[in-house]
């Protein structure tokens, strides 16, 4: 997919307690360290009063209405995460941000997952609001005290919600949209956008020690410092200290035999995920026994596909943790 702006942007609050109430109360210039998203564009006209991002987060997905001030269905999704709120012009109304967006949304490939316009459709609109923005507005950074947001909840009905994915090769997206005004107030719009990607990987490094005690313990080890090239078995460069201890292991353990067991996650089909993820277990056994002179009669190599994961393959995190190449006392 190429890359793309849209037009409009996302999940909306209305501003209460000293309220934004005429054109020159409209704040001069975005809130300071923040920036619209490379994916979403804002609406025009529209300025940043509050931002945060985080590398890696849970995200809420609403996927019902209101009932008794709680979402009757949700999901949650996992990885960067980016929250932006904007304040609109005064004389621009909600759904006319809303559809904006809407369209913007279509022709960008999103699929609506979910979609609410008032107390009709999404139950209630004060309490819904306050079910997908109060668990993070306080994350928020804002700049100056009289813009600070103090709920997202419209006393007057007039608030448009979507839940929405975009599927793609480098990382599905998901995003939650509000948009909502209340009587003689700016527009409020607040974006939240989740980029799915594994957990940063290689913050906790298995040495030859602990893969020693996991072998004796457990009968076996997971060594995610094992990195291959997207659907290949070539070996990454950023694997070798993971290699290094692997070599020490089993030169320090002379009468050690493993297998080098490779693991896929469910993309694509099963024939091809055994074939790769036994090719895969070859090249390690390979490079050890021509990089580090390991007699290869003391590994073989096994391929088990996507059969034997360790999370759920609905969510990249879960993918990534399923995508491993595992030591195996024999």
């Amino acid at each position: 997919m190429k890359p793309f702006r849209l037009l409009a942007c996302l999940a909306a609050w209305a501003i209460t307690g000293t309220a934004l109430a005429t054109p020159h109360d409209f704040p001069a210039h975005d809130s300071s360290n923040s920036h619209d998203h490379p994916l979403v564009s804002r609406f025009a006209g529209s300025v940043i009063i509050g931002y945060q991002q985080v590398d890696y987060d849970r995200m809420l997905l609403p996927l019902g209405k209101v009932v008794d001030d709680k979402l009757t269905q949700s999901a949650s999704v996992e990885g960067r995460i980016t929250r932006i709120a904007y304040v609109a012009p005064l004389n621009k109304s909600a759904l006319e941000i809303f559809r904006n967006f809407q369209a913007a949304l279509a022709s960008a490939g999103f699929t609506t997952r979910f979609s609410c316009e008032g107390d009709a459709t999404c139950g209630d609109g004060y309490h819904f609001a306050d079910a997908v923005f109060d668990p993070v507005r306080e994350q928020l950074a804002y700049d100056e005290p009289t813009l600070a947001i103090d709920t997202m909840e419209p006393a007057n009905d007039n608030i448009n919600e979507l839940t929405a994915h975009l599927s793609r090769p480098r990382g599905d997206v998901d995003l939650v949209l509000l948009v909502a005004k209340d009587d003689n107030q700016l527009p409020g719009i607040f974006l939240e956008i989740c980029e799915h990607k594994p957990m940063a990987s290689g913050e906790v490094t298995v040495d030859a020690k602990a893969m020693g005690e996991d072998l004796a313990s457990a009968g076996h080890v997971a060594l995610y410092g094992l990195h291959f090239a997207n659907d290949s078995a070539t070996i990454d460069p950023s694997s070798k200290a993971t290699l290094d201890e692997m070599a020490k292991l089993l030169t320090g353990h002379p009468a050690l035999k493993v297998y080098i067991v490779g693991h896929t996650d469910d993309t694509g089909s099963a024939a091809h995920n055994l074939a790769l993820s036994q090719q895969r277990a070859q090249a390690v056994v390979q490079a050890l026994a021509t990089g580090y002179h390991i007699a290869a009669n003391r590994m073989a190599a096994e391929g088990v596909a996507s059969w034997a994961p360790v999370a759920s393959n609905a969510t990249d995190a879960g993918r990534a943790q399923n995508r491993r190449v595992e030591l195996v006392a024999q």
